[in-house]
């Protein structure tokens, strides 16, 4: 689509055109801060700091036929959505709103019209609520072992800074120089690690949907996993 867009969570934009109008109404934005009360015995409780709340999102959605929106297709899209889980960063006038990205936490219609016994759907009105989606990456272990050397360079580094002799900073400097190395080495490593990681998930989930279209088309599990193994030698040589 050509021209700016108000907001876009995934391939979904909401825009103003000279055929369609599709754009949110009553948009409101929580963040909060968590603290825990520790009771001590004394007048005053003390105050424990947990960390960052989950922030959420809502808003409304008017659609009508007349505005060119297709109703009932926008509705089941998001509601597809939702029940997927899927999460992506939110964007608004080409910024990303927040840190995290954002997952849908409900879809609610009302206010529906519908015409011809119920098959085209008119009007309505969809309330949509979005919570941030925060999950601590696990480092893999080439992450680790790169972690570990660039803090063992980064103190080789002080250490050749604050060396009072030229002996001492020369040998410190040559130590950090010798981790630098060997940091960028596993650092290469870890990279590749981390998209093999990817691409073998991805390949994990294309297996998973051609076993389950098989599965749903009538084949049995025992020659599913058959036709597994026999896959595995093949690639395996």
């Amino acid at each position: 689509m050509s021209g700016t867009y108000i907001f876009m969570w995934l391939e979904k934009t909401f825009h103003v055109t000279n055929s369609e109008v599709l754009t949110y109404n009553g948009l409101s934005a929580s963040h909060s801060y968590n603290t825990e009360e520790k009771k001590n015995g004394k007048k005053m409780p003390k105050t424990k700091d947990v960390g960052p709340g989950i922030g959420t999102l809502n808003f409304s959605v008017k659609l009508s036929a007349l505005q060119g929106n297709d109703v009932k297709e926008e509705h089941d899209w998001w509601v597809a959505e939702c029940e997927k889980g899927t999460y992506s960063y939110i964007y608004m006038g080409g910024s990303k709103f927040g840190k995290y990205k954002w997952r849908i936490k409900q879809v609610n219609v009302a206010d529906l019209v519908t015409i011809n016994d119920g098959s085209l759907w008119k009007s309505c009105t969809l309330s949509i609520s979005f919570e941030e989606y925060y999950v601590k990456v696990k480092l893999t272990k080439a992450e680790k072992k790169a972690a570990r050397l660039q803090k063992k360079m980064r103190k080789a580094m002080e250490k050749a800074q604050n060396a009072k002799s030229e002996k001492a900073r020369a040998k410190a400097a040559a130590k950090a120089a010798n981790l630098k190395v060997q940091y960028e080495e596993q650092k290469t490593k870890a990279a590749e690690a981390r998209a093999q990681q990817a691409k073998n998930v991805a390949q994990a989930n294309t297996m998973i949907g051609n076993y389950y279209d098989a599965l749903k088309g009538g084949e049995s599990y025992k020659n599913l996993q058959r036709k597994a193994k026999e896959e595995y030698k093949k690639q395996k040589g």
